[in-house]
């Protein structure tokens, strides 16, 4: 099966992506206080990178070159929303991304040009954004508790965000033609 050159520049931005927030979370990690905070931001950070190596990996084996891209998706959400300082921020636009990136990598698995070995990437990809999703709930849930409504204005904001990030990706990069 051959893969086509929009599927390919997917998987480059994808791969990009996946570095530069395995990137940013081990930043966020070097300054966390709390043993388990600390635990929870290595490991996604180190997973994050595993998963640029997993999309470089694919790529290459899919026939493609891999190429540099510049604006991530993390770049893209700076645009619209600044840089996020405060660890509350960090995290709530962390689960608001990987929120969207389940969703986004569930349809294109279910694509039926995928690309039977970007399949595979995708599906281990899916399970692992799962543990994501999980963690990062958890320690939002205990801020929410302790904080009020900080943690709720936060994921409001970084939602309607990335709304308007994905439609112009969408848009831009013809997400939708591919489906």
């Amino acid at each position: 099966m051959d893969i086509t050159s929009r599927e390919l520049d997917f998987l480059n931005f994808y791969r990009a992506s996946e570095l530069h927030g395995g990137l940013i979370l081990g930043q966020v990690a070097r300054r966390a206080r709390g043993s388990e905070l600390v635990l929870d931001l290595t490991r996604h950070s180190a997973e994050e990178v595993v998963h640029a190596q997993l999309w470089t990996e694919t790529i290459i084996a899919v026939g493609g070159q891999v190429r540099p891209v510049r604006e991530t998706y993390q770049a893209r959400y700076a645009r619209f929303v600044g840089t996020p300082i405060a660890l509350v921020e960090v995290l709530a636009l962390t689960q608001v991304f990987e929120r969207r990136v389940y969703r986004h990598f569930t349809e294109h698995l279910h694509r039926p040009a995928t690309h039977s070995i970007v399949r595979v990437t995708l599906a281990r990809m899916l399970e692992e954004e799962k543990g994501h999703l999980r963690w990062v709930k958890r320690w939002l849930d205990e801020q929410a508790r302790a904080r009020g409504s900080v943690v709720a204005d936060a994921l409001a904001r970084y939602t309607e965000a990335d709304a308007l990030v994905y439609a112009e990706m969408t848009d831009e990069l013809g997400w939708r033609e591919a489906a």
